[in-house]
């Protein structure tokens, strides 16, 4: 459960210079010098039978966008078929994506045909398993690619594999900076001391491990109104590298950990449509790699 903060609207009021500073949620924004958008490419290994997954459903599909939540006790995976269409199709299960339940949600009476109908739960159950049994690799490929642009690459190649998979690229845009090489603390993880309590996070440089300062969530009637942002003390004995740690420096390491959070879902995201065979969201783009 979490321990965050409760507040009341006094406690709002502007901090002393040496207690850290808190934020109004309204104004818990990146810091002016906010970075730039970068366009990445990212490779992804797929079985070759992916490419081809919804070749029976494809005139089904309009911009389709698939949604895969797996869940340990509870999972679902639905296709929204065209834009602005009050239509999903959707395959949920308890604990055995063998047992998943198919139904049809829609405004329109009959969206689909019978045949349609039976073509597009053979497709997503087919999907769902082959999800299930690519989720570590896909959870890898995530990681791999935020490591690669977070360390300033463009592209980020797939891992090395046996041969029998194909590979496909994906073109993704994100804010996730390239690292300073002038920068005191190029890269700054954001952790949760305490996996029980996500109301405090922790600035900790990804190199050396130095604690650079603290974000604690502020609340009032059970939702979030602030932000109270600590730079740490310096270490005693240690090399003092974060008394030069500013508000503003929390802030746009916090903006960067949301970043990488962010292309780690549109890389999942990707990852999911080149395993069952559709095409991407509009947001991402890819096509098969040159061999």
């Amino acid at each position: 459960m979490a321990r965050s903060v409760a507040v009341t609207p006094a406690d709002l009021r502007p901090d002393q210079p040496d207690q850290g500073v808190t934020v109004p949620r309204r104004l818990d924004v990146v810091p002016a010098r906010a970075t730039p958008w970068r366009l990445v490419r990212v490779s992804l290994a797929a079985p070759p039978e992916s490419l081809v997954a919804a070749d029976g459903v494809r005139d089904l599909l309009d911009e389709p966008e698939l949604l895969w939540s797996p869940g340990l006790r509870q999972g679902t995976l639905a296709v929204l078929p065209r834009p602005g269409a009050l239509t999903r199709v959707l395959l949920s299960w308890e604990w055995s994506v063998e047992a998943a339940a198919f139904t049809v949600q829609s405004w329109e009476p009959e969206p689909f045909s019978p045949a349609e109908a039976a073509a597009l739960e053979s497709w997503l159950r087919a999907t769902a398993l082959r999800l299930r049994d690519a989720e570590p690799a896909v959870e890898a490929a995530a990681r791999r690619v935020v490591d690669d642009v977070a360390a300033g690459h463009d592209v980020s190649p797939a891992a090395p594999h046996d041969g029998s998979l194909v590979v496909v690229e994906a073109r993704i845009g994100t804010a996730v900076v390239a690292p300073d090489a002038r920068a005191t603390h190029p890269r700054v993880d954001v952790l949760l001391p305490d996996p029980d309590d996500p109301g405090r996070e922790s600035f900790v440089d990804a190199r050396t491990g130095e604690a650079l300062g603290e974000r604690r969530t502020l609340e009032a009637g059970g939702e979030a109104v602030a932000f109270r942002y600590v730079v740490a003390e310096p270490v005693e004995g240690a090399e003092p590298q974060a008394h030069a740690v500013t508000v503003d420096d929390l802030a746009h390491w916090h903006d960067q950990h949301i970043q990488r959070q962010m292309l780690a879902d549109d890389v999942r995201q990707a990852a999911v449509h080149v395993l069952a065979g559709i095409d991407p969201p509009a947001s991402v783009a890819y096509a098969i790699a040159p061999r």
